[in-house]
């Protein structure tokens, strides 16, 4: 995504960020950003060619990754507009600095057929899926990915992507282990290019009040066990020293699931992984929410919440609320993503003492906890089968990956102003799969060696590493950067874990199947009802054999089928 969008909402994180700023904060800081190599090409580069020509289409040049088509090609396309797209100074999707850029450098002219809002996009697809007559690419979800490909529509890009792929495209492409591209190959052909913001920062951490357990004289926790023991000191023994009974132990989100006050990570710790898929004991892909080791973790929860280690009104707290106890000293341990400190600034602001830190996942036996990770892509981009020039959608994302639209855009080296997102005109996008892994390791390196030459100043590692410095002069504004970014801080667990192989992907990479799409919202719906009841002591423990008959009979055996059919395409 856009290279330049995390410096950009890194100047708005001074203020309070809502949970809907965080977010788009987040997909700034997962999706753009230039690799680990300092050789990355930035957004100013104008040099387009490889080989520093720009040769007709007939000539062996032409597989120049960034070749000039000579005569210019016409490339049809749709695609979906978000209804807050806004745009200024003549722009429109069909006339932008992106589509000049591609007919004066690349010799592409990018015909849309139409483009509309989001919510009408798969409708109209679907009409044009019925006559065949389909534009040369298309932006698409995973289960429309399989179905095209099922009835023949897509090209196979295999070839295609290793002859006009540039280094840079092909690098980012495979930074996730190959992940995101084998979802998008069917029989060894690749028919769709994936949107890939990565999955890493998907896991789940261990967050806990640091200072709570130097001052109840309480070790940091290594088992299953020992958290429980935290979540009922925290609630019990007045962490906070103020007298009262108002501290809770073990944060819990009504949602049950999710990067903030999710349960994945307690499961996780018991070797049982909610919402996402794994191999049973066949060999067969099996949801994880009706597997057997669900069960102990769903005991000890039971046990907790009636020792009083958890809120007794998590089941109607809003996110907000709960970030506000954290925020005011009444919780001190949650499960929840990297990004957590960002969250709770308003927190240390309030109180200097407060020593919030990341955690690896505790087991409850003697085998490591691996913290899952769900599939992030959403978007793949196809070209239909038979298409003329079917190598132009590969230029067309070499050209994200390499340049920016100077000429149009001179002074949006990041490619934003204020709210109007200038990357997103691109027909098709890159992402890097481990940009704050990336970020990480460079921006550790310059604390290390007190050096900023090594950073990418195209993204937002400089903001970051001045942030650190200043928190580490002695500014509590920069705690949460620092304790995402810094030494000891999240990223430095997640690269650990990624490092060691200890993340635990789900095995359905694919966006949601057809009967998913239609069942799944209430088949969650039952789980998240089951196992609230469950922890709240209102149904035994054994209800959940129940629910998983339930969860079968109301349409999750057909979806394991699905998922089944999915997997046995991709042999």
């Amino acid at each position: 995504m856009s290279r330049g969008g995390l410096a950009f909402m890194m100047k708005k994180s001074n203020r309070s960020l809502s949970m809907a700023s965080l977010a788009i904060l987040l997909f700034a800081l997962a999706a753009c950003g230039n690799d680990d190599n300092s050789g990355a090409a930035t957004p100013a580069a104008t040099t387009l060619s490889a080989t520093g020509s720009e040769a007709p289409a007939s000539s062996e040049a032409a597989a120049d990754p960034m070749g000039k088509y000579d005569p210019p090609i016409e490339v049809t396309a749709v695609r979906s507009v978000l209804s807050t797209f806004k745009f200024e100074n003549g722009d429109t999707i069909e006339n932008n600095g992106w589509t000049k850029l591609y007919e004066k450098e690349l010799g592409i002219k990018l015909k849309y057929l139409w483009a509309v809002d989001a919510s009408q996009y798969d409708q109209k697809l679907n009409v044009m899926m019925t006559t065949g007559k389909l534009p040369d690419i298309m932006p698409v979800s995973g289960s429309k990915l399989k179905q095209l490909y099922d009835a023949g529509q897509l090209e196979d890009l295999t070839g295609v992507l290793e002859k006009y792929g540039s280094e840079k495209t092909k690098e980012l492409l495979n930074k996730d282990g190959g992940q995101a591209l084998s979802s998008a190959t069917f029989k060894g052909q690749l028919v769709g290019l994936p949107l890939n913001p990565g999955s890493t920062d998907t896991a789940s951490l261990l967050w806990i009040r640091a200072d709570w357990l130097k001052k109840l004289n309480l070790a940091e926790p290594k088992t299953m066990d020992d958290v429980l023991k935290i979540a009922e000191a925290f609630a019990k023994r007045d962490p906070a020293g103020n007298g009262k009974n108002d501290t809770y132990g073990l944060g819990l989100s009504k949602d049950l699931y999710g990067l903030f006050a999710g349960m994945e990570g307690f499961f996780n710790g018991f070797h049982a992984y909610p919402t996402s898929w794994v191999k049973d004991t066949s060999g067969k892909l099996a949801y994880g929410s009706i597997q057997p080791e669900m069960k102990p973790a769903l005991v000890k929860l039971q046990e907790l919440y009636k020792n009083g280690g958890i809120d007794v009104e998590f089941g109607v707290k809003s996110a907000d609320q709960l970030i506000q106890d954290v925020n005011s000293g009444k919780l001190g341990m949650l499960y929840g993503a990297h990004y957590m400190p960002l969250l709770f600034q308003e927190g240390k602001n309030n109180n200097p003492d407060m020593d919030l830190r990341p955690y690896r996942l505790p087991s409850f036996d003697d085998q490591p906890a691996a913290p899952q990770t769900s599939f992030s892509v959403t978007e793949y981009y196809v070209v239909r089968k038979g298409a003329e020039h079917p190598e132009a959608a590969v230029k067309l994302l070499n050209a994200f990956n390499t340049v920016w639209p100077k000429e149009q855009y001179p002074s949006e080296e990041i490619g934003v102003n204020g709210s109007i997102e200038k990357w997103q005109y691109a027909l098709l996008r890159g992402t890097n799969p481990t940009a704050n892994l990336d970020s990480y390791k460079r921006l550790k390196e310059a604390l290390e060696k007190k050096d900023d030459s090594v950073l990418d100043h195209t993204t937002g590692q400089p903001f970051i590493y001045k942030t650190i410095n200043e928190y580490q002069a002695g500014d509590k504004a920069g705690w949460g950067y620092a304790l995402v970014f810094g030494p000891g801080g999240s990223q430095e667990l997640l690269a650990a874990y990624n490092a060691n192989n200890g993340f635990k992907p789900t095995e359905f990479q694919s966006t949601p199947t057809e009967v998913m799409s239609q069942k799944l919202a209430t088949l969650n719906k039952l789980e998240l009802e089951t196992l609230t009841k469950i922890i709240m002591g209102s149904a035994p423990v054994d209800s959940f054999d129940e629910f998983v008959a339930n969860w079968k009979k109301l349409g999750g055996d057909v979806i394991t089928d699905e998922v089944a059919n999915w997997s046995a395409s991709k042999q």
